[in-house]
């Protein structure tokens, strides 16, 4: 794959996130897509395929009611990406972790992709 396809994928995903667009996120992915989100060290979700996807993509939208993704590096590499990602978004009711409903949460992770046969085909959010 070349570097602008892998490029212009992230990017289409990050657009796609932010916009709470989730079949174009899913129309980005490899049937056997993987997604993984580890924070403090420890994997705290993982879903495997396009369904497991979108039903975590549609829960997840719920929670906010603004979010952003903003992309602020860019490795690219055979075929994988490394993505700095800035992120704030906004609670869109009270949570029972203690979150608020307008309360603006602001992190800065990582997401690796890998691709695979023109498509995303595995996704990890470290933060």
């Amino acid at each position: 794959m070349i570097t602008q396809d892998k490029k212009s994928l992230i990017e289409s995903y990050i657009q796609c996130y932010n916009a709470f667009d989730i079949d174009g996120l899913v129309a980005l992915l490899a049937d056997d897509v993987v997604f993984e989100n580890e924070a403090g060290g420890e994997v705290n979700v993982h879903t495997q395929g396009k369904e497991d996807f979108k039903t975590l993509a549609l829960q997840s939208a719920q929670v906010f009611s603004a979010r952003q993704q903003t992309i602020t590096n860019m490795q690219l590499h055979d075929d994988s990406a490394t993505v700095d990602i800035d992120y704030q978004g906004t609670v869109a009711a009270d949570l029972d972790n203690g979150l608020k409903a307008g309360q603006v949460i602001e992190l800065q992770g990582q997401t690796l992709f890998k691709f695979s046969h023109g498509k995303i085909s595995h996704i990890k959010d470290v933060s």
